[in-house]
């Protein structure tokens, strides 16, 4: 007897420099996500013996390799420690038989992609390693009324890279040309509809006339989150995608400014909202693991007293 389909799953793809931060995000996980969602973590297989302890009935460790066709072709590169030293790219990096050298940035969205369209559920969210739950994840933050959740922003972000993303994506499904179709949707904790991906891949092909991974792979600038919600509001309309737009985040997140001691800590503490259910410090800050931990554990109680505060006026909201 087979089991029943998942409501909804987490997907993540890491590596052995970010493994610290993603055994943070799977233990904010077993935490915060209930055991009924299941986790999807994917890194390259070399590195599974590094992740294999955080395997668990939840949690299935799987091969990105086996996310990209067998014409992707990793080259052989030294280890993190020694691609700081040298320079070279975080990320592996790619040949295929039709295309130039792909990046590993471009290769992870493909990875994406293709997760998503082989996913347990419906329902999938993208989750990267150096987020971190932060309060309970529910299904309402992800589904209402039969509809999942799609982030879109109305606020334009007046930079180059967003408006490459916008136009290569506009060409990749056949739209008339623009730089900027009226939302912005790259955001830390991403949901997609796994039968939305599905019909985006086919909708790439009947473009390009080619297998969608071929034309991803010959394509050197895309954002995958875009290129979804594009399609999603372009092409398919949100009513026939059985989308819901939001215009809020799930995840409080610091990106790239160092914290500015404590007060800036405090800062970004004091910051956290209601509708955050997780929190995102970039891996490649110098925030130690130490105070990381410390940084959620403070957000993890400012969540809670959010949500006790909440509690106790509802009752009199409602008179």
């Amino acid at each position: 007897m087979s089991r029943p389909e998942p409501e909804a799953n987490l997907i993540t793809c890491s590596f052995r420099g970010d493994l610290d931060v993603c055994r943070m995000l799977c233990e904010s996980i077993d935490r915060f996500v209930p055991e009924t969602i299941p986790h999807s973590l994917y890194v390259p297989r070399a590195d599974i013996p590094l992740f294999a302890d955080l395997a668990s009935p939840r949690r299935t460790i799987g091969a990105q390799e086996d996310l990209l066709p067998r014409w992707f072709i990793k080259l052989p590169l030294p280890s993190p420690e020694w691609r700081r030293r040298l320079h070279l790219p975080r990320r592996n990096m790619y040949v295929t038989p039709y295309s130039p050298l792909v990046r590993g940035w471009i290769a992870q969205q493909i990875m994406k992609i293709a997760a998503t369209a082989r996913a347990v559920s419906e329902i999938t969210v993208h989750v990267d390693s150096d987020n971190a739950f932060i309060r309970p994840l529910t299904l309402e933050h992800l589904t209402r009324d039969g509809k999942v959740r799609l982030y879109r922003n109305p606020e334009r972000v007046e930079l180059e890279t967003h408006r490459v993303w916008q136009e290569v994506a506009g060409r990749l499904l056949g739209l008339p040309p623009s730089r900027y179709y009226g939302a912005e949707y790259i955001d830390q904790l991403v949901v997609w509809r796994r039968s939305v991906i599905r019909r985006m891949t086919a909708r790439i092909e009947e473009i390009s006339g080619r297998d969608w991974r071929v034309t991803l792979a010959r394509t050197p600038h895309f954002a995958e989150y875009v290129l979804h919600g594009v399609y999603a509001d372009q092409v398919l309309g949100l009513e026939e995608a059985g989308l819901m737009a939001e215009d809020f985040s799930l995840s409080h997140a610091r990106w790239s400014d160092e914290f500015d001691g404590a007060a800036g800590v405090q800062a970004f503490i004091d910051a956290l909202r209601p509708e955050h259910v997780a929190s995102l410090i970039q891996s490649t800050m110098s925030t130690s693991m130490a105070e990381r931990q410390a940084i959620f554990e403070r957000l993890a109680a400012r969540a809670a007293a959010q949500d006790q505060e909440a509690g106790r006026l509802a009752p009199s909201a409602s008179r």
